[in-house]
């Protein structure tokens, strides 16, 4: 029987700790900037004329 069975090495606690917390802290920075990039306007359908030429380059 092992010698200790109970215990688990520090870098399994650090591998779970990164791979569960890690993308619940940068999830909603990312649907934070997806929600910023639909609220940009269009450049071609607000009218802009440099923008949209910008846009077209």
């Amino acid at each position: 029987m092992a010698n200790r069975a109970y215990s688990t090495p520090i870098y399994t606690w650090a591998f779970h700790i990164v791979c569960t917390s890690l993308p619940a802290l940068i999830a909603p920075v990312f649907i934070a900037l997806a929600m910023l990039w639909l609220a940009t306007p269009d450049p071609v359908a607000s009218g802009h004329a440099a923008l949209a030429l910008e846009a077209v380059r």
